[in-house]
């Protein structure tokens, strides 16, 4: 037979680990402060999802590559993390869609992670082009 102190225990336990579950989505904490650029490719005519790599290239270098992404084949979802107030290029590239480069700049962040939403539309290559490659 249990003691009135190890059913407690137990109960708290299980409450713990309730509130634990329903504490909600988990943020990302970074040590310096960072801008989240996030976003959605799609396919310019269906707005379809489009799976593609978004590569963050230097504006005075696009031959170097910062970071990269490859955007989700169900979702189109895609992220990456920069470094606020700073240029870059984003350089957007896959299979059967039309390589593009987005110029843009990041805001300033004061201490804090700061998200940024922009969507990508990207136009698919006839099968004519992509026979070609």
């Amino acid at each position: 037979m249990k003691t009135n102190f190890e059913k407690m225990s137990f109960i708290i336990a299980v409450m713990a680990f309730l509130l634990l579950l329903q504490s909600g989505e988990a943020k990302a904490q970074f040590s310096k402060a960072v801008v989240v650029y996030k976003g959605k490719v799609r396919n310019v005519e269906t707005l379809d999802p489009q799976s593609v790599n978004v590569s963050v290239r230097e504006v005075g270098n696009k031959a170097i590559e910062i970071t990269a992404s490859r955007s989700n084949s169900e979702t189109g979802n895609y992220l990456v993390v920069l470094k606020p107030q700073t240029k870059y290029w984003l350089h957007v590239e896959g299979d059967g869609v039309e390589t593009k480069d987005i110029l843009i700049e990041t805001p300033a962040a004061q201490g804090k992670t700061v998200n940024v939403e922009q969507d990508i539309t990207v136009s698919v290559l006839s099968p004519i082009h992509t026979a070609k490659k």
